[in-house]
């Protein structure tokens, strides 16, 4: 047999065992009855986000559990937020305020309910928060200061949307 011939069927016998090794493994992976992935909680960090004079931050997470269904949910958002704001109060010295806003399943998209709120009023430290939400498909944060006896907002950040 001539070195040319012997050299074409090598070559083809390489290929085609190639192909038997490549086709092996994806023939092997179906399965006929496929059992579907159980879904367990969404778990997605958001923040850092600032109050518009960045003395005021926030940032957490948000947990979401849907029914087996996909009809409802548990939502949780956890959070810290800080004060970063060490003038005192002769000097205008303000409270770091964050502010959680939630959009129910099945709501029109423009309604917008007022979740929690919540206040921290010592320079340097830290507070944690956690909200509890259900039913819910959108989350929205924003991030302020506030006076030390009263709740009027100013410096205002943007309000972030954070995912769900």
């Amino acid at each position: 047999m001539r070195r040319s011939i012997r050299t074409l069927f090598t070559l083809a016998a390489a290929t085609a065992a190639t192909a038997v090794v490549v086709a092996a493994p994806a023939a092997a992976s179906t399965d006929p009855d496929p059992q579907p992935l159980v879904a367990g909680p969404t778990v997605q960090s958001w923040g850092p986000h600032y109050s518009s004079n960045f003395r005021a931050k926030a940032e957490g997470t948000t947990r979401v559990n849907w029914n087996p269904s996909h009809t409802s949910n548990n939502v949780r958002v956890q959070g810290r937020l800080y004060d970063l704001d060490f003038r005192t109060l002769a000097q205008g010295g303000k409270c770091a305020f964050v502010q959680i806003r939630v959009h129910h399943i099945y709501q029109p998209n423009w309604k917008w309910d007022n979740g929690q709120s919540y206040k921290l009023c010592n320079a340097g430290t830290v507070k944690h928060f956690t909200s509890w939400n259900h039913n819910v498909d959108k989350v929205r944060i924003r991030v302020s200061q506030v006076g030390q006896y009263s709740d009027n907002v100013v410096r205002q950040g943007d309000w972030h949307q954070v995912n769900i």
